[in-house]
């Protein structure tokens, strides 16, 4: 694929609450987008992209051209990464040490270039 056929595909970039079945229904439909000439970055919380890499397989996200993945800080212990945190904990987690904030500017310089189409937050 040429830099002129990269440019010219629509970005999406799908942000879910961090909570199981959010993040499948968001996954599914980040498929479907990407099924439909978009690229998209997936974006979730460290604790829960190592529970998706444990559950799929290291090699799960191999083989997905435009399709990227990034995880932010949640600020959660790896204790148990079998338990499912709770909601409340985990939002108050990311609200209060506001670990998404050193996230963004590497989402804005990594992912949107070189796409001409601003990004569609979902």
């Amino acid at each position: 694929m040429d830099s002129r056929e990269v440019a010219t595909k629509p970005h999406a970039v799908c942000i879910s609450f961090p909570y199981q079945s959010h993040i499948k229904a968001m996954f599914k439909f980040a498929k479907l987008l990407h099924h439909r000439g978009f690229h998209i970055t997936f974006v979730n919380t460290e604790f829960n992209h190592k529970r998706f890499l444990k559950s799929q397989g290291p090699n799960s996200l191999d083989g997905l051209p435009d399709f990227q993945f990034e995880a932010f800080p949640d600020s959660l212990l790896d204790s148990d990464e079998d338990a499912t945190p709770d909601a409340t904990l985990l939002c108050e987690s990311i609200r209060k040490k506001n670990s998404w904030l050193p996230f963004m500017p590497s989402l804005q310089t990594t992912t949107m270039m070189p796409y001409q189409h601003p990004a569609i937050l979902l």
